[in-house]
């Protein structure tokens, strides 16, 4: 499972699994475009370099999360093909796939305004990663 919803009172909480960092976020971004749209009518025709830094495990993936919004928001365009290049402790690196939005071809469930530090929590368990964030949306 590459994550799930959990009830959160008026916004959208999500849990996201990964076997490690780089697939964390690349979960994330699948994650945070799913509840946007039906990604089953999006191509992955366009190519987005993502970049994003901070200081802890936490800041990198809101970072991350934050520079995907901005695609959404600031370019206009659906993401569903993630891959993260390079991690480093203060800096991740990687590219998004993706299109312009098209009214008559996608599916726009809803917009997601940004994701909140409120019971965020981005941590490494045996191996695993996992992380609970909420979407304000």
């Amino acid at each position: 499972m590459k994550y799930e919803v959990f009830e959160h009172v008026s916004d959208i909480g999500l849990r996201i699994y990964g076997s490690s960092f780089n697939e964390l976020l690349e979960n994330a971004g699948l994650a945070l475009f799913d509840q946007m749209a039906d990604l089953s009518r999006v191509s992955s025709v366009d190519t987005f370099d993502v970049s994003a830094q901070g200081d802890t495990v936490e800041e990198l993936f809101m970072a991350w999360m934050r520079e995907l919004l901005y695609i959404f928001h600031g370019e206009g365009c659906l993401l569903k093909e993630f891959e993260v290049k390079e991690v480093s402790k203060e800096k991740v690196r990687g590219i998004a796939k993706g299109e312009k939005i098209d009214p008559d071809r996608h599916l726009v469930h809803g917009e997601v305004k940004g994701a909140t530090y409120h019971r965020l929590e981005v941590k490494e368990d045996g191996g695993k990663w996992q992380a609970k964030v909420i979407l304000d949306v």
